[in-house]
């Protein structure tokens, strides 16, 4: 008899990973990324049976145009795939006053403020923690695995753990992870597992329109 690979769920919270991964990481060459081929890579000894992927939709700027266009063309491509299922959350767009950073300040000096714009995700880590929690609880996956560093998901997944008795591994996406002292397991991808989880150039999604990848990012 062949090797039993437990049912998995894989859980990404997409924006988190973009940058931890790719904007701010290693990995920013593999941008058209294959999610669920990449979580193949990662679990080879487990059977991946659904991806969600968590996120929100994003806006151009006036130093980054086209960002929200790109977006949504990677979507459509990743969303090819009947093994993933793509939760949003939305963004808040508004004006903060922040204290400006120095190089050196005089703690005698009052700091100068200044006005600035912040967007702030709601929604994605709620998203993937009610989920995580309700397919445990409806006894959907044998193996769940998150793919964060988001703090606030520490205790949901401590729940799945102590509560429902269940396995949760953790993709650990830097070196110093939220989740270091959390999970039965970690794994900390290596650059074949995005060299090997390309996209094609060019993807068929569900309703036969083609999506190619962006020229640039």
């Amino acid at each position: 008899m062949g090797e039993v690979r437990p049912r998995t769920r894989v859980y990404v919270d997409g924006l988190n990973f973009y940058y931890r991964a790719m904007r701010h990481g290693r990995f920013g060459a593999f941008r058209w990324l294959d999610v669920v081929r990449f979580c193949d890579a990662l679990l080879r000894r487990n059977r991946v049976e659904l991806v969600r992927y968590f996120t929100a939709d994003i806006r151009s700027d006036l130093w980054n145009r086209g960002r929200d266009d790109r977006q949504q063309l990677y979507l459509r491509a990743i969303a090819s795939d009947p093994r993933l299922v793509i939760h949003k959350g939305h963004f808040v767009h508004r004006t903060i006053v922040r204290p400006l950073a120095v190089h050196a300040p005089n703690p005698t000096d009052r700091p100068r403020f200044v006005r600035v714009w912040n967007d702030e995700e709601k929604g994605s880590d709620v998203n993937l923690a009610s989920y995580l929690l309700r397919d445990g609880f409806m006894e959907e996956y044998e193996v769940a695995v998150v793919v964060s560093d988001d703090s606030d998901l520490v205790e949901p997944i401590r729940i799945v753990r102590r509560d429902l008795g269940l396995p949760v591994g953790v993709v650990q996406l830097r070196e110093r992870s939220a989740f270091v002292s959390e999970g039965d397991f970690r794994i900390r991808p290596r650059r074949w597992h995005f060299e090997r989880s390309h996209l094609p150039l060019e993807v068929e999604c569900a309703d036969g329109r083609v999506v190619s990848r962006p020229r640039e990012w």
